[in-house]
């Protein structure tokens, strides 16, 4: 049997029976950049709605790992409330990307600002380019 997809450019879905795990966290992955600047490899991952506390970063065989992990906040029990519509749960999500060079992550330093985690890798000695001398005889 096919179904019937309509277009919504929001990605909101007319009901929350419709939703299941998968496309749950699909809306939560969080975009990346990787990229080099000077000695370093930094790697940029927007991430609103997280607290610091709530993001973990592992640095493993030439492999970047980030994870955020936010609770639901717990309200107490209200039998006055006739919820409609309640999506606001726990979200989380990970992301591993390989690093394109060698990095020494015991210099690592992350900054998490404006829902912005920013990871600034220094490059290994021998990642960085190396110059040889020539001798013309």
């Amino acid at each position: 049997m096919r179904r019937l997809t309509v277009w919504n450019p929001w990605n909101i879905s007319p009901r929350w029976s419709d939703w299941d795990e998968d496309s749950l966290m699909g809306d939560m992955t969080a975009g990346m950049d990787v990229f080099e600047q000077g000695d370093n490899v930094i790697v940029k991952l927007n991430a609103p709605g997280f607290k610091k506390d709530q993001l973990d970063i592992s640095v493993e065989a030439g492999k970047i790992t980030i994870v955020g992990k936010a609770q639901e906040q717990t309200e107490e029990e209200d039998k006055s409330r006739k919820y409609y519509r309640k999506e606001i749960s726990t979200r989380s999500f990970t992301r591993s990307c390989d690093l394109p060079f060698d990095v020494v992550p015991g210099k690592a330093e992350a900054k998490y600002e404006d829902g912005v985690l920013t990871v600034t890798l220094p490059k290994s000695e021998n990642a960085k380019p190396t110059k040889i001398k020539l001798n013309v005889d």
